[in-house]
């Protein structure tokens, strides 16, 4: 017999996530909204990551798991649970967070309601250690303005200022998705990838907390060294992690190169990138001093 093709994909890559695993899967298989599949990447885990993976796949048909044969970094390991995804719609969940069991289904009924919607998120309240310790984030990404330039400034400029990329748990068409290079290895690529999306439709707050974000040094880069964050991205570190900010502005523009867009709006996305260009020459200048001081 045929099996059905669910209508949403969530995608949970992990590494050594053994600590807060279980909690996080237990929260996508709980969901009110069944019609899923839960994609399970595995990095080559050294922890218990695998055999707590194996348990839930035996019991629940709607888990894949698979567990990559060495660490292929970050970038690479949220890639591949897209790319092995079927359903009309994805979402990535961190094998660290959690998320209300009215998520996806508070977040299809936006996109089956709304077709100039390309992404839905809830609310975050952010986990400071200890689950009684949570703390309601302000995210403001609300984007639905008419115009692609509108939506695509509104987010950059917003994001600069909570530096927290939370709407990336939401949920969004997969069609969009497949129009993207994905997540690219530099830091901040995530970022850039939402900033995209922008140009292809508006961004939906549901305003109930539903997203619940750990914010430990276990769990958020943002809490974690240089070196750390790098073997992340990296872990065979085969390459330095230089020009970073030079890359996030070539992410960009490509976005707005490739974007089905009428002139009019690609005029007024290039005159908003030049702009941020050069309001980050400062930066970008230090970089090509750092990378030639530190050598080939």
């Amino acid at each position: 017999m045929k099996q059905e093709i669910p209508r949403v994909s969530v995608g949970m890559p992990v590494y050594n996530g053994e600590r807060h695993l279980r909690a996080a899967i237990d929260s996508i298989l709980g969901q009110t909204f069944q019609d899923l599949e839960l994609i399970i990447s595995d990095n080559a885990s050294t922890d218990g990551t695998e055999s707590l993976c194996r348990e839930f796949a035996e019991r629940d048909p709607r888990v894949r798991y698979y567990r990559n044969p060495k660490n292929r970094g970050i970038s690479e390991n949220y890639n591949v649970v897209f790319r092995r995804a079927v359903g009309r719609y994805f979402k990535w969940a961190s094998s660290n967070d959690l998320c209300d069991r009215h998520f996806l289904e508070a977040c299809v009924n936006v996109l089956e309601e709304r077709p100039d919607a390309v992404l839905v998120y809830p609310r975050t309240r952010l986990i400071r250690g200890e689950l009684g310790n949570m703390e309601d984030f302000e995210d403001g990404l609300n984007l639905t303005q008419e115009r692609a330039c509108e939506r695509f400034r509104a987010f950059y400029e917003r994001i600069q200022r909570i530096r927290l990329n939370n709407v990336m748990n939401g949920l969004v068409r997969v069609e969009v998705l497949r129009r993207t290079p994905l997540i690219v290895p530099y830091t901040g690529s995530d970022v850039v990838l939402m900033n995209e999306v922008t140009l292809y439709g508006k961004f939906v707050e549901v305003p109930e907390f539903m997203f619940f974000r750990r914010m430990d040094r276990y769990s958020a880069t943002t809490m974690q060294s240089r070196e750390e964050v790098t073997r992340y991205y990296d872990p065979e570190q085969r390459r330095r992690m230089v020009f970073q900010r030079w890359k996030r502005h070539r992410g960009r523009l490509s976005a707005v190169v490739r974007a089905p867009l009428p002139v009019s709006e690609k005029v007024c996305l290039y005159r908003f990138l030049w702009q941020c260009f050069l309001r980050d020459w400062g930066y970008l200048m230090r970089e090509i001093r750092e990378a030639a001081a530190a050598g080939p």
